[in-house]
């Protein structure tokens, strides 16, 4: 109760406008000179923080001041930290975006003002340096464009600050992309239709996702929905010469990367953005600092929803991004776009070979081993990427029941999907839960990661139009090898067995 009041409090003074979770009118929502559809992100890596917001034309000046500690509006004038940013016009309908970018900021909580011309927006910033635990909200699809069920991301953002105990508890929020949906298509049509300005849409998710976390930074690929609102809207300094959503960075002992939505087909984006990834991770690997790998992606690999069936020309780069995945030994990837629940067994490759497009017959499942660890069963050293859709969070709920594949066999690459976890298997009104690898539910969806050692948990929630929610599944792994290269396998504990039921040891070296 305590933790709700103080999000309340902390909502009203970032976004005087806004009411915690209260439905906002997106029909009059508009721009005027006070900063609206905040967003706080990582600029450049975990100690950086960017700020955007919107306004009309009338203001140019782009201008955050923090004061360490807690201040009133009066002590701003003298604040001791100043930066300023860019503005730039961006259309539909037409708005300047403020942008600012800082490098490195200590550890700490400040008091936060920003936006110019003497029109202002006040807020709490935190900035924390990653401790041995690292908790994450992950989302997808938010979609704003359909006024009468805006509810239900405000009632799905409202639900993952309850289930995590606080926004005070979340280190940073992981979206896979769509915060805009943009075009909608009458029935038999191919011409689309505007019917919400674009930059209405990210203003009101924005406003939504900064009325729950005012201080998390948001972690995001951008969707096939967000067209250039992403890039224009972001603050984030990408790699010279790469797309918007390209975007990597440690905190503490997990390794995030982030890759857009480019187009249906293998193109020279696509090319630019494989050769980058590929980069990334070999680098992140060579460090040897990261316990845990996840790739946030829009399109996914191996997904069970309408868009795996419907898009044969993603197959390409989908399969190539699974090759990649394994060859870099990573953990998670986190997919959206199909609006739908699944989660595979981790899919390795066999052979020091790995596999080419071509090749991907030779995926190989591998049920991975078990140990009760504090009792609770976990995957045991799995060695394999699980690929993993957090369903939906906005409008689009429930629309693709009609193509979700409870089974999992039909997906870009036919192989078997996670049927089985003995985890949740329990009769409710969503079924048996833990029975399904796959899943179109009637409800908004969310995730959340929990890393800490060599302990990860993923937990995926449902929310009721009450805006309770509810445990729908879970994702338990535990390793005690930190892989450097492809031949090389340090163990790191040698007092883990499988089967065993003794504890992981958290943050070992």
């Amino acid at each position: 109760m305590k933790n709700d009041i103080r999000l309340m409090v902390l909502g009203l003074l970032l976004f005087p406008t806004l009411t915690f979770c209260a439905a906002i009118d997106i029909a009059s929502y508009g721009f005027g000179p006070e900063p609206r559809g905040r967003v706080v992100t990582f600029a450049a890596g975990a100690a950086s923080r960017g700020f955007a917001w919107q306004t009309d034309t009338s203001v140019t000046e782009s201008e955050v001041r923090l004061v360490p500690g807690t201040a009133q509006p009066a002590d701003f004038a003298s604040a001791p930290l100043v930066y300023t940013g860019t503005c730039t016009a961006v259309a539909l309908p037409t708005t300047h975006c403020h942008r600012v970018m800082i490098d490195r900021l200590p550890a700490g909580t400040y008091s936060c003002r920003l936006g110019g011309a003497g029109h202002y927006a006040y807020g709490r910033l935190d900035v924390r340096a990653p401790g041995a635990a690292v908790t994450v909200v992950n989302f997808n699809d938010f979609q704003t464009s359909n006024p009468d069920k805006l509810c239900f991301a405000e009632r799905a953002m409202a639900a993952s600050v309850k289930a995590v105990g606080g926004a005070d508890k979340v280190d940073f929020l992981l979206s896979g992309g769509d915060f805009v949906d943009g075009w909608l298509r009458k029935s038999g049509s191919a011409r689309p239709i505007v019917r919400v300005g674009r930059s209405v849409e990210w203003g009101v998710a924005c406003d939504t996702v900064a009325a729950n976390y005012p201080s998390a930074p948001l972690v995001s690929s951008s969707g096939n929905h967000d067209f250039n609102d992403y890039g224009d809207r972001m603050p984030i300094r990408y790699p010279e010469g790469l797309f918007p959503g390209c975007e990597s960075l440690d905190y503490g002992n997990v390794h995030v990367a982030t890759i857009p939505f480019a187009a249906g087909v293998w193109h020279e984006r696509y090319a630019r953005i494989y050769a980058w990834l590929d980069s990334d991770l070999a680098t992140s690997r060579a460090r040897g600092k990261s316990d845990w790998t996840v790739v946030c992606t829009h399109w996914g690999p191996n997904t069970t929803g309408d868009h795996a069936i419907l898009e044969p020309a993603t197959t390409n780069f989908s399969v190539r991004l699974g090759e990649l995945c394994a060859k870099h030994r990573v953990d998670l990837v986190l997919q959206a776009h199909d609006h739908t629940f699944s989660k595979t067994l981790p899919y390795r490759w066999s052979g020091k070979g790995w596999t080419t497009a071509e090749r991907d017959v030779m995926a190989v499942d591998f049920a991975p081993g078990q140990a009760v660890l504090d009792g609770e069963p976990y995957d045991a050293d799995p060695m394999g990427t699980y690929y993993l859709s957090a369903g939906c969070l906005g409008h689009r709920v429930g629309e693709n029941v009609k193509f979700a594949c409870p089974t999992g066999t039909v997906s870009y690459s036919k192989r078997a999907y996670r049927i089985e976890t003995g985890t949740l298997a329990v009769d409710s009104k969503w079924g048996r839960k833990g029975d399904a690898a796959s899943a179109d539910l009637p409800r908004s969806m969310f995730g959340v990661l929990h890393v800490e050692g060599r302990r990860l948990s993923y937990d995926w929630y449902v929310v009721e139009q009450d805006g309770t929610y509810e445990l729908y599944d879970k994702l338990r792994v535990a390793k005690r090898t930190r892989m450097n290269n492809e031949e090389d396998e340090q163990v790191v504990d040698d007092g883990f067995r499988r089967g065993s039921s003794g504890r992981l040891p958290h943050g070992t070296n």
